[in-house]
């Protein structure tokens, strides 16, 4: 049998070619290695609500304009709780993870503050958005997480669940 020119194979193998004329919901675990019919779309923003990305103190920008600023802390706010809204020569005591409280509109690391007694010393100017991480930064409500037509490998699992996913 002598052998087809890469033309020929090709032409071959496109003539016997079908496209899928069926669609069929699967769970997820049951996904791998099939092929994508419709993009996976993200039914929310991730990160859900602004938080922060360091353990520090949560302050407004203005209050500490001038270096070695003195704020009274007011709260503290761990990941999974959401404070108060943060009023003007205050700071909030934050950590990794937790929602920027109302009125702060940065967060200084706490490598660079002083606490003792209540107050904190902001040894930083920090800038308006600084280590905040904004809603749907990562993600977006109605952003194509998955495209359509790819196999799926278990790398693409992780992300869906996340996000809400809907297709």
């Amino acid at each position: 049998m002598a052998m087809l020119a890469v033309r020929e194979a090709l032409d071959f193998l496109l003539s016997a070619a079908r496209p899928v004329a069926e669609v069929e919901k699967i769970p997820t675990l049951e996904a791998n290695g099939r092929v994508l019919a419709s993009a996976v779309v993200s039914g929310m923003n991730v990160p859900g609500h602004d938080n922060t990305q360091m353990d520090g103190y949560a302050v407004r920008a203005a209050d500490c304009a001038g270096g070695d600023a003195t704020l009274t802390v007011t709260q503290r706010i761990p990941a999974g709780h959401v404070g108060q809204p943060l009023l003007p020569g205050c700071a909030a005591r934050i950590f990794t993870g937790a929602m920027i409280p109302e009125g702060a509109d940065a967060v200084v690391m706490q490598e660079q503050c002083e606490a003792n007694d209540g107050l904190v010393t902001i040894r930083h100017t920090p800038k308006a958005g600084e280590w905040i991480r904004r809603t749907g930064e990562d993600i977006s409500v109605g952003s194509v997480i998955l495209a359509a037509g790819p196999a799926c490998a278990a790398r693409n699992w992780a992300l869906p669940p996340r996000s809400a996913w809907r297709s």
